[in-house]
Protein backbone atom coordinates (compact mmCIF):
# COMPACT_ATOMS: atom_id res chain seq x y z
CA UNK A 1 0.00 0.00 0.00
CA UNK A 2 1.30 3.93 -1.02
CA UNK A 3 2.82 4.81 2.76
CA UNK A 4 1.13 7.31 3.61
CA UNK A 5 2.40 10.32 6.48
CA UNK A 6 1.64 14.01 7.30
CA UNK A 7 4.17 16.87 8.24
CA UNK A 8 2.75 20.33 10.43
CA UNK A 9 4.81 22.79 7.99
CA UNK A 10 4.78 21.34 4.72
CA UNK A 11 1.66 19.18 3.46
CA UNK A 12 0.45 15.70 3.86
CA UNK A 13 0.94 12.77 1.84
CA UNK A 14 -2.26 11.26 1.47
CA UNK A 15 -3.64 7.41 0.33
CA UNK A 16 -4.76 7.86 -3.84
CA UNK A 17 -8.21 9.74 -3.20
CA UNK A 18 -11.15 11.25 -5.43
CA UNK A 19 -9.03 14.44 -5.19
CA UNK A 20 -6.15 13.11 -7.21
CA UNK A 21 -7.56 10.61 -9.70
CA UNK A 22 -11.54 11.88 -9.79
CA UNK A 23 -12.17 8.25 -8.71
CA UNK A 24 -13.79 7.37 -5.14
CA UNK A 25 -11.45 4.78 -3.39
CA UNK A 26 -14.69 3.31 -1.93
CA UNK A 27 -16.06 2.37 -5.85
CA UNK A 28 -11.91 0.94 -6.81
CA UNK A 29 -14.56 -1.64 -8.73
CA UNK A 30 -16.01 -0.30 -12.19
CA UNK A 31 -19.97 -0.75 -12.51
CA UNK A 32 -19.84 -1.87 -16.75
CA UNK A 33 -20.95 -4.63 -18.24
CA UNK A 34 -17.61 -7.70 -18.31
CA UNK A 35 -17.53 -7.21 -22.35
CA UNK A 36 -16.40 -3.11 -21.71
CA UNK A 37 -14.12 -4.21 -19.21
CA UNK A 38 -11.61 -3.59 -21.37
CA UNK A 39 -8.12 -1.36 -21.58
CA UNK A 40 -7.04 1.46 -21.86
CA UNK A 41 -9.90 2.35 -19.13
CA UNK A 42 -10.54 -0.83 -17.19
CA UNK A 43 -8.38 -4.15 -16.00
CA UNK A 44 -10.17 -7.44 -15.60
CA UNK A 45 -8.71 -9.37 -13.23
CA UNK A 46 -7.59 -13.26 -14.27
CA UNK A 47 -9.69 -15.69 -12.69
CA UNK A 48 -12.93 -13.40 -11.27
CA UNK A 49 -15.15 -10.99 -12.98
CA UNK A 50 -14.10 -8.04 -10.83
CA UNK A 51 -13.71 -5.41 -13.40
CA UNK A 52 -11.22 -2.07 -11.80
CA UNK A 53 -10.35 1.03 -12.92
CA UNK A 54 -7.26 1.44 -14.98
CA UNK A 55 -6.34 3.63 -12.24
CA UNK A 56 -6.10 1.41 -9.76
CA UNK A 57 -3.83 -1.05 -11.56
CA UNK A 58 -0.19 -1.15 -9.76
CA UNK A 59 -1.09 2.19 -7.23
CA UNK A 60 0.41 -0.27 -4.79
CA UNK A 61 -2.87 -1.88 -3.09
CA UNK A 62 -4.19 -5.37 -4.20
CA UNK A 63 -7.57 -5.06 -5.56
CA UNK A 64 -8.15 -8.38 -7.78
CA UNK A 65 -9.04 -10.75 -4.95
CA UNK A 66 -8.04 -13.90 -6.19
CA UNK A 67 -4.09 -13.74 -7.48
CA UNK A 68 -3.15 -9.71 -7.02
CA UNK A 69 -2.41 -9.80 -10.39
CA UNK A 70 -3.48 -5.90 -10.89
CA UNK A 71 -0.12 -5.56 -8.77
CA UNK A 72 2.06 -7.87 -10.97
CA UNK A 73 4.16 -7.09 -13.95
CA UNK A 74 3.90 -3.42 -12.76
CA UNK A 75 7.34 -2.49 -14.18
CA UNK A 76 5.99 -3.36 -17.78
CA UNK A 77 3.28 -1.18 -17.08
CA UNK A 78 2.48 2.38 -19.13
CA UNK A 79 1.80 4.50 -15.81
CA UNK A 80 -1.03 6.63 -16.54
CA UNK A 81 -0.49 10.82 -17.54
CA UNK A 82 -0.09 12.93 -14.05
CA UNK A 83 1.89 9.72 -12.78
CA UNK A 84 5.24 9.18 -12.03
CA UNK A 85 6.52 5.21 -12.33
CA UNK A 86 9.11 3.90 -8.96
CA UNK A 87 11.99 2.57 -10.52
CA UNK A 88 11.57 -0.36 -8.08
CA UNK A 89 8.39 -1.47 -7.82
CA UNK A 90 6.94 0.00 -11.07
CA UNK A 91 4.35 1.32 -8.75
CA UNK A 92 2.39 4.57 -10.04
CA UNK A 93 2.22 7.10 -7.77
CA UNK A 94 0.79 10.53 -8.52
CA UNK A 95 2.35 13.63 -9.45
CA UNK A 96 1.05 15.76 -6.39
CA UNK A 97 3.14 13.00 -4.46
CA UNK A 98 6.27 14.37 -5.85
CA UNK A 99 8.77 16.16 -4.10
CA UNK A 100 6.14 16.24 -0.90
CA UNK A 101 8.66 15.38 1.56
CA UNK A 102 7.33 12.01 1.99
CA UNK A 103 8.82 8.46 0.35
CA UNK A 104 5.81 6.82 -1.47
CA UNK A 105 8.54 4.89 -3.63
CA UNK A 106 10.53 2.67 -1.90
CA UNK A 107 13.84 3.39 -3.39
CA UNK A 108 12.69 7.39 -2.70
CA UNK A 109 12.44 8.03 -6.87
CA UNK A 110 9.61 10.10 -6.22
CA UNK A 111 11.95 12.55 -3.48
CA UNK A 112 15.37 12.59 -5.37
CA UNK A 113 16.64 15.85 -7.46
CA UNK A 114 13.88 18.17 -5.37
CA UNK A 115 14.85 21.60 -4.37
CA UNK A 116 15.48 22.36 -0.58
CA UNK A 117 12.78 23.05 1.24
CA UNK A 118 11.45 23.11 5.57
CA UNK A 119 10.29 19.85 7.00
CA UNK A 120 9.21 18.81 9.84
CA UNK A 121 8.24 15.72 10.77
CA UNK A 122 5.21 13.72 12.59
CA UNK A 123 5.57 12.24 15.74
CA UNK A 124 5.51 8.79 14.39
CA UNK A 125 8.69 9.47 11.48
CA UNK A 126 12.13 10.00 11.29
CA UNK A 127 14.10 13.08 9.94
CA UNK A 128 16.82 12.58 7.29
CA UNK A 129 18.41 15.28 7.59
CA UNK A 130 21.03 14.29 4.08
CA UNK A 131 17.47 14.62 1.91
CA UNK A 132 15.37 16.86 3.92
CA UNK A 133 12.34 14.03 4.30
CA UNK A 134 10.97 12.07 6.83
CA UNK A 135 10.75 8.03 6.78
CA UNK A 136 8.28 5.69 9.07
CA UNK A 137 9.77 5.60 12.41
CA UNK A 138 9.29 2.11 12.10
CA UNK A 139 12.30 1.98 9.66
CA UNK A 140 14.91 3.07 11.75
CA UNK A 141 16.97 0.33 13.39
CA UNK A 142 15.79 -2.69 11.27
CA UNK A 143 18.92 -3.25 9.59
CA UNK A 144 17.65 -2.31 6.37
CA UNK A 145 20.00 0.38 4.86
CA UNK A 146 19.25 3.15 1.95
CA UNK A 147 16.63 4.38 3.74
CA UNK A 148 18.32 7.35 4.54
CA UNK A 149 20.88 8.73 2.34
CA UNK A 150 23.57 8.73 5.07
CA UNK A 151 21.97 5.84 6.75
CA UNK A 152 21.11 7.90 9.80
CA UNK A 153 18.28 5.96 10.80
CA UNK A 154 20.62 2.84 11.39
CA UNK A 155 22.86 5.03 13.25
CA UNK A 156 21.61 2.77 16.42
CA UNK A 157 22.94 1.61 20.15
CA UNK A 158 21.29 -1.65 20.52
CA UNK A 159 21.50 -3.27 24.22
CA UNK A 160 21.45 -6.84 24.10
CA UNK A 161 17.65 -7.46 25.37
CA UNK A 162 17.57 -8.25 29.12
CA UNK A 163 15.59 -11.09 30.98
CA UNK A 164 13.74 -10.85 34.18
CA UNK A 165 12.23 -14.28 35.37
CA UNK A 166 9.44 -13.89 37.76
CA UNK A 167 8.55 -16.18 40.22
CA UNK A 168 6.25 -17.42 43.23
CA UNK A 169 9.11 -15.81 45.78
CA UNK A 170 10.00 -12.65 43.11
CA UNK A 171 6.54 -12.00 41.60
CA UNK A 172 7.26 -8.33 40.16
CA UNK A 173 9.32 -6.14 38.99
CA UNK A 174 10.03 -2.54 37.51
CA UNK A 175 11.14 -1.63 34.54
CA UNK A 176 12.51 2.09 34.50
CA UNK A 177 14.74 4.62 31.91
CA UNK A 178 15.63 7.49 33.43
CA UNK A 179 17.83 9.81 30.44
CA UNK A 180 19.22 13.80 31.71
CA UNK A 181 19.84 16.11 28.66
CA UNK A 182 23.72 16.49 28.13
CA UNK A 183 25.30 20.36 28.25
CA UNK A 184 25.79 21.68 25.09
CA UNK A 185 28.24 20.60 22.50
CA UNK A 186 28.17 21.84 19.30
CA UNK A 187 31.35 19.86 17.96
CA UNK A 188 29.14 16.73 19.40
CA UNK A 189 28.56 14.10 16.46
CA UNK A 190 24.73 13.62 16.03
CA UNK A 191 24.28 10.11 18.81
CA UNK A 192 22.87 7.41 17.76
CA UNK A 193 19.72 6.09 18.42
CA UNK A 194 19.12 4.26 21.73
CA UNK A 195 17.55 0.77 21.68
CA UNK A 196 17.29 -0.85 25.18
CA UNK A 197 14.81 -4.20 25.34
CA UNK A 198 13.57 -6.24 27.98
CA UNK A 199 12.02 -9.68 28.13
CA UNK A 200 9.62 -10.07 31.30
CA UNK A 201 8.70 -13.79 32.19
CA UNK A 202 5.98 -14.93 34.39
CA UNK A 203 5.86 -18.34 36.36
CA UNK A 204 3.97 -21.59 34.59
CA UNK A 205 0.21 -21.23 35.78
CA UNK A 206 0.30 -17.48 36.52
CA UNK A 207 -1.17 -14.68 34.41
CA UNK A 208 1.26 -11.58 34.12
CA UNK A 209 0.06 -7.80 34.37
CA UNK A 210 1.66 -4.54 33.32
CA UNK A 211 1.03 -0.71 34.51
CA UNK A 212 2.61 2.37 33.69
CA UNK A 213 4.03 4.28 36.94
CA UNK A 214 4.86 7.11 34.96
CA UNK A 215 5.17 8.45 31.25
CA UNK A 216 7.28 11.72 30.92
CA UNK A 217 8.76 11.15 27.00
CA UNK A 218 7.80 14.23 25.22
CA UNK A 219 5.07 17.13 24.92
CA UNK A 220 4.18 14.63 21.65
CA UNK A 221 3.46 11.06 21.31
CA UNK A 222 7.00 10.48 19.43
CA UNK A 223 9.11 9.86 17.92
CA UNK A 224 10.84 8.27 20.94
CA UNK A 225 8.63 5.90 22.52
CA UNK A 226 7.99 2.26 24.67
CA UNK A 227 6.34 -0.24 22.80
CA UNK A 228 5.11 -3.40 24.45
CA UNK A 229 5.03 -6.52 22.33
CA UNK A 230 3.11 -9.95 23.56
CA UNK A 231 3.78 -12.88 21.17
CA UNK A 232 5.25 -10.72 18.77
CA UNK A 233 2.29 -8.48 18.54
CA UNK A 234 2.52 -5.12 20.20
CA UNK A 235 0.10 -4.90 22.98
CA UNK A 236 0.75 -1.11 24.13
CA UNK A 237 2.58 1.78 23.62
CA UNK A 238 4.00 4.39 25.69
CA UNK A 239 4.52 7.91 24.59
CA UNK A 240 4.38 11.88 25.27
CA UNK A 241 3.74 12.47 28.46
CA UNK A 242 0.51 10.49 29.14
CA UNK A 243 -1.03 6.68 29.77
CA UNK A 244 -2.33 4.77 27.30
CA UNK A 245 -6.34 3.94 27.27
CA UNK A 246 -5.77 0.31 28.68
CA UNK A 247 -8.75 -0.59 30.46
CA UNK A 248 -8.24 -0.73 34.36
CA UNK A 249 -5.35 0.46 34.18
CA UNK A 250 -3.69 -3.08 33.04
CA UNK A 251 -2.95 -5.45 30.32
CA UNK A 252 -3.10 -8.87 31.08
CA UNK A 253 -1.56 -12.10 29.32
CA UNK A 254 -4.23 -14.88 29.17
CA UNK A 255 -1.57 -17.58 28.25
CA UNK A 256 -1.07 -19.05 31.67
CA UNK A 257 2.11 -21.59 30.00
CA UNK A 258 4.18 -18.77 28.81
CA UNK A 259 3.14 -15.52 29.88
CA UNK A 260 5.98 -13.06 28.45
CA UNK A 261 6.17 -9.36 27.13
CA UNK A 262 9.00 -7.95 25.52
CA UNK A 263 9.28 -4.41 26.16
CA UNK A 264 10.69 -2.28 23.82
CA UNK A 265 12.45 1.71 24.36
CA UNK A 266 13.58 3.60 21.37
CA UNK A 267 15.18 6.36 22.20
CA UNK A 268 16.03 9.63 19.72
CA UNK A 269 17.66 12.64 21.71
CA UNK A 270 14.63 14.44 21.58
CA UNK A 271 14.83 16.14 24.99
CA UNK A 272 13.32 19.54 23.31
CA UNK A 273 12.78 21.97 26.27
CA UNK A 274 12.73 19.31 28.91
CA UNK A 275 15.85 18.08 30.80
CA UNK A 276 15.13 14.72 31.03
CA UNK A 277 13.24 11.41 29.43
CA UNK A 278 11.68 8.74 31.62
CA UNK A 279 9.23 6.33 31.87
CA UNK A 280 8.52 3.34 34.76
CA UNK A 281 6.60 -0.02 34.60
CA UNK A 282 5.66 -1.87 36.66
CA UNK A 283 4.96 -5.47 35.78
CA UNK A 284 3.80 -8.66 37.99
CA UNK A 285 2.45 -12.13 38.11
CA UNK A 286 -0.87 -13.07 39.57
CA UNK A 287 -2.64 -16.69 39.35
CA UNK A 288 -6.43 -14.45 39.46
Amino acid sequence: MILSCCFLLLVGCQLVSSENYGLDLNKRYAAVPLFQCRAPLYYNCEDTVNCIHRLYVCDGQVDCPLKGDDESDCLEFPCPEDTLKCGDTGQCIPRSHVCNGCFDCPNGDDEKECPSRRVQCAGNQFFCKSQSVCIPLRWTCDGVTGQCGDDADENCDISETEEIFLSPDSPDTVVSVNISKPAEDSTADEPPILVKSWKVVASKGFYLYAKPLSVSLGSVCGPTLVEIFQKGEKAATLCGNSFPPWRTGHIANLDLDNGSYLIRFKFFNDFGDDDSRSFSLHLWQSDL
